[in-house]
């Protein structure tokens, strides 16, 4: 069976990617499988250790205007020479509180997805940070109730 995850093809509903560099705080660890969870979370584990867990989305689902630019050195590290192969997830910190949960759009993970090559990158000169909300704050209309 044969599924895309917002561009990543996924068998059997994971595929495994390799980190050269491994993750921020995780660099021993260079091997990482993604799980679709639902149509907006996957699941990304590393496979030496599979306690080792991180939540992720893709973060233009929940924030229209991120951007940011990839540096050559970055593609070439992951080997893309067509911006077609790229998917980027950010990790999400997860709380019960729903107004907590937060995404770290500093330091998104980019994806070679034909070369199933990964690497973490973080940004600089931005106003990112690891925890922003994930959800945006309803406005007071968004909220109803008297007026």
């Amino acid at each position: 069976m044969t599924r895309k995850l917002n561009g990543i093809r996924l068998r059997d509903e994971e595929v495994v990617f390799v980190f050269p560099k491994g993750l921020l705080g995780f660099e021993h660890l260079r091997e990482y499988k993604l799980q679709e969870h639902n149509e907006l979370f996957s699941i990304l584990s590393a496979v030496e250790e599979a306690a080792v867990t991180f939540i992720t989305v893709n973060p233009f689902d929940f924030v229209s205007d991120y951007e940011f630019e990839l540096s050559n050195d970055t593609l070439a590290d992951i080997g893309v020479t067509d911006r077609e192969q790229i998917e980027v997830r950010c990790i999400v910190t997860w709380h019960s509180n729903r107004e907590k949960v937060t995404v770290n759009l500093l330091a998104p993970l980019i994806f070679n997805v034909e070369k199933s090559i990964g690497k973490q990158i973080v940004l600089q000169h931005t106003d990112y940070t690891t925890r922003d909300a994930l959800w945006p704050k309803p406005t007071h209309e968004e909220q109803g109730g008297e007026s």
